[in-house]
Order: structure tokens, then C-alpha cells, then sequence
């Protein structure tokens, strides 16, 4: 198991010990800058309405709004951080609606104020969201030649020491969240290194950028703040309507995270709410508070986090069955069909041979063991066999004639009763026959896709997040003659 290796020392600095803030002077020149980055999920888009209204004591953004672009034309000093529509949106006509691409509840908002409300007492935090919507990581890479994205985290960087100098304070990064891959699952001419050369769709090549950009990162923040632990880099998994073929800019991301100490995978995106890929307000805030609970029990309490994966793949006796053994960060293993509606098999496929419709395997049952998963099919496991969860053909069970819906999606998940802060928002809520939530004349509804439900069936309305570590979304492949395959 890999341990995480984030700067336990700056931790117990920051958290634990009193020895560096003397005072509660001492404390309020303390500024720590927790930074986003990533494509559309990481900015917010589609989010509208915004649901982060409250300014908690303590966060601050720099200028106007929680984004360093999208329009933040105030002067850049540190203001109290609350939620906004970005000025790049919020004097178009028609933004108040679910289909309309607006830049709003940026997931940024819900990690930190999750942070502060779980340590009020913290350094003042700088929350600075630095993603493009739409990017490639090529586009957002410090070496690319046809986008200048990299000179926005840049500024942020430069604008923050300017600003903490001229106070006499002092500022760190701790980590840095990361939020993309979806453009870099189909090739774009224009979306490479260089003009004319499409994004990687390959594994390998995604990773190794990943890498790139967060060894950029992690070296700019502290060159310019003069700070000698690096800081710890949290990505989501690209997951839900994203996925493609193999999963390979998933399997990247959670490879990276086992193979890398200052990289940690948070977890899959496809249990939030969403709005057809996008994520709505709930969604984006939840996964927010998904990140705060990663980044504090990591970094705050030392343990190690790994989300919800395989650690193994392992030919039965019985020649039909399958079983996969799981870390599982917190016992028992559970199939959830509340928060997701049952998905086929829920989320699991089998392939025999190779990775093509007509060698997909007939699942019989699926069980959970312990912390393994079995899988017994129709036929002898026979040959090279290919299991899957949460790919490109995982459904709902009882879709509609003619309609998939929900790929990507799967409902096993562990029991980590860890606490979210904000509550599930019902967002077609009315008060005095009018909506909470204004919306253009012409929307109907706000709501997602698909809402999550308690055991009995009811929407959580007014309720916590719930916080489970859903398992990550996984391609693996078992060679023929070999009866088990170490993942990590």
C-alpha cells in the first residue's frame, strides 16, 4: 500500500501545534492557498444556480470571484470568498437555466468551506480556481505552444505573493485539486502541444503529462513562495458520460495516484449529481466536500487514503467465476441503489478474448465477499479474460426502451460515515409560490438527471452529502494461464 508522504510537518505546523502561532496575530499572517485546475468540472460549468451563497470567516479569494479568468475584472487583492455567477456569464441574457453552460458553483467553494468548517480555527485560507472549460491537459500544460492557460496559474501565484509581502504575511500552497481528462478521451486537431497535433487519447502519454504538469506546478508554487514541501495533488477520476474504449485517461489517473506519494485520487465523479456529463450545484458542491474530507484525512490526520479499488483479480475454482479483491477504505463492501439506480450487473462486465461486444460474458450473479466481489458467469472463464466496472456499456437495469442513460455509472461503494457539512438542495424548491432559486422564464426545472434517494425511497431533500468511497471505474485484463493478476 502507498503511503502518503504530503508534508507531515507542515501539517503539524499548520494544525496540530501552537509553537507557530504564538498569537492569534501570528496566525491571521498566515495564508494557505488551496488551487484548482482542470477543464469544465474543475471551473463549474453548466452549474447554475449557485448554491455557496454564505461567506464563511476566514476564505478569501483574489478579485471579484473564486476564478483567476472567467471574466474576474476586480482588482486583485484578496476579498471574502462567496460563491458568484462569473463575470463571464452573469450579463448574458439567458443564464439562469440547467441547459446553459454557466460558470458558477465551481467545486473549489464546497472543498474549502467544508475545510474551514471542519477546522474554524485554520490559517485563512486563499481559495483560487485556475481551470479552463473545455481544455485538453495539453492546453493547460506550461509547455504548450497554441494556449496560454498556464499563464493564468501563473499570475494567480504572483498576485498572491505581491499581495502577502506587502502585508508582511506569509503564504503556502498545501495542494492542489485537479479536475480533468474528458477532452483528452477523443483526438482534436487542435487541441495538442503544438498546432495542427491532436491531445493524447493514450494512457501512457496521459500520464506522463499529468506528471509533467504537476511537477510544473508543484515547482512554481515553491519557487515563488519560497516553500520547501511540495504540495499534494488530489485527482478526481474522469468518469460517468465520459467514458471511452479501455478507460484509459481514467486508468491514468488512478495509476498515477499508486505510483506517485504526493498524488492521491479522491475518488469517481459519476455518483454526484449531473446534468448529462456536466455536474449540477449539488453535484459540484458534493464533490467538493469529497475533496475537503480527502484532503483532511490525509493531510490533517496523516492516514493514508486510497479510494475504493482492486487490488486483485483471481481465477476461481469453479471455472465460471471471477473474484475481485478490493481495498476497501471502510468495511462492509455495499451495492447502492438509492444514491445510483441499479446499474446492469451493477456496473461489472466480462469479456473473454478481447474487448469487443460479441465476447461480452452473460453474468449470472454478482456477490460481494467480504471485501471481494464474484462474479459468476454462463460460461467457462476460458482464455485472456477482460473485466470491467463502471466502462462505456454499463446501464440502468430498467431503462427505457431505446435509451442507455447513466454510462459509466456503477453502485458498489464502501461505509465511511465520514460527515459532509452541506445539505442535498432541492432545487425547484418554492417559497410563497415563487422559485428559491430564480431561472429564465422559458426552464421548467433545475433538477438533475437523476435524483438520490434514501432506503425508502425519497429524495434527500435537506440531507447531508453522504461521503461513501464509491469504487473507482476499472479495465483489467487477465492473461490467458495466469490465475491471478496483482493490481497493486
Amino acid at each position: 500500500m502507498k503511503t502518503t508522504i504530503f508534508a507531515i510537518e507542515l501539517c503539524s505546523m499548520l494544525f496540530c501545534c501552537t509553537s507557530l502561532f504564538a498569537s492569534e496575530g501570528d496566525k491571521d499572517r498566515i495564508f494557505m492557498q488551496f488551487i484548482m485546475n482542470g477543464q469544465s468540472l474543475s471551473t463549474g460549468h453548466q452549474a447554475y444556480p449557485v448554491i455557496s451563497t454564505e461567506h464563511l470567516r476566514g476564505n478569501y479569494m483574489l478579485g471579484n470571484q473564486v476564478w483567476i479568468n472567467y471574466g474576474n475584472t476586480g482588482q486583485l487583492t484578496f476579498e471574502p470568498l462567496v460563491g458568484t455567477v462569473s463575470e463571464a456569464f452573469a450579463h448574458e441574457k439567458h443564464f439562469k437555466s440547467r441547459q446553459a453552460g454557466t460558470i458558477a458553483e465551481c467545486p473549489l467553494l464546497g472543498a474549502v468551506n467544508h475545510l474551514r468548517l471542519k477546522q474554524p480555527k485554520m490559517p485563512k485560507i486563499l481559495a483560487t480556481s485556475v481551470g479552463v472549460s473545455g481544455a485538453s491537459v495539453e492546453e493547460l500544460s506550461k509547455e504548450s505552444e497554441t494556449r496560454t492557460a498556464y499563464k493564468e496559474f501563473e499570475t494567480s501565484l504572483q498576485s498572491a505573493a505581491k499581495i502577502v509581502a506587502q502585508a508582511n504575511a506569509k503564504i503556502i500552497c498545501p495542494a492542489i485539486f485537479w479536475m480533468q481528462g474528458e477532452f483528452n478521451y477523443d483526438p482534436n486537431p487542435e487541441k495538442g502541444l503544438r498546432a495542427n497535433v491532436p491531445n493524447t487519447t493514450d494512457k501512457r502519454e496521459y500520464k506522463k503529462l499529468l506528471v509533467n504538469i504537476k511537477n510544473n506546478m508543484q515547482n512554481d508554487i515553491q519557487q515563488q513562495y519560497g516553500q520547501s514541501d511540495k504540495p499534494v495533488f488530489i485527482t478526481y477520476q474522469t468518469g460517468a458520460q465520459y467514458m471511452r474504449d479501455t478507460l484509459a485517461i481514467s486508468m491514468a489517473q488512478l495509476e498515477a495516484a499508486n505510483e506517485y506519494d504526493d498524488i492521491i485520487c479522491a475518488g469517481p465523479i459519476y455518483p454526484m449529481t449531473d446534468r448529462g456529463g456536466h455536474l449540477d450545484s449539488n453535484g459540484y458542491r458534493w464533490f467538493g466536500e469529497m475533496l475537503g474530507k480527502v484532503y483532511y484525512q490525509s493531510q490533517v490526520q496523516g492516514k493514508a487514503f486510497q479510494p475504493l479499488q482492486p487490488t486483485a483479480i483471481v481465477r476461481e475454482k469453479l471455472p465460471t467465476q471471477l473474484r475481485i479483491k478490493y481495498h476497501v477504505p471502510v468495511r462492509p463492501l455495499v451495492f447502492d441503489v438509492d444514491l445510483i439506480p441499479k446499474i446492469r450487473d451493477y456496473g461489472f462486465e466480462v469479456y473473454v478474448h478481447d474487448y469487443r461486444q460479441e465476447n461480452k460474458q452473460t453474468i449470472k450473479q454478482v456477490e460481494i465477499d467480504g471485501d471481494d466481489v464474484v462474479l459468476t458467469c454462463e460460461q467457462p472463464l476460458v482464455g485472456d479474460v477482460i473485466v470491467v466496472y463502471a466502462g462505456t456499456r454499463s446501464f440502468i437495469e430498467d431503462r427505457p426502451k431505446g435509451k442507455d442513460g447513466l454510462q459509466g455509472h456503477g453502485n458498489l461503494r464502501d461505509s465511511d460515515p465520514y460527515k459532509a457539512f452541506f445539505k442535498y438542495e432541492d432545487l425547484d424548491e418554492m417559497q410563497d409560490g415563487t422559485f428559491v432559486h430564480p431561472r429564465d422564464s422559458f426552464e421548467t426545472t433545475l433538477r438533475p438527471d437523476y435524483e438520490p434517494k434514501d432506503r425508502k425511497g425519497r429524495v434527500i431533500y435537506g440531507k447531508k452529502y453522504p461521503l461513501y468511497n464509491f469504487s473507482v471505474g476499472f479495465y483489467y485484463k487477465l492473461p490467458a494461464g495466469n490465475n491471478q493478476m496483482n493490481v497493486f
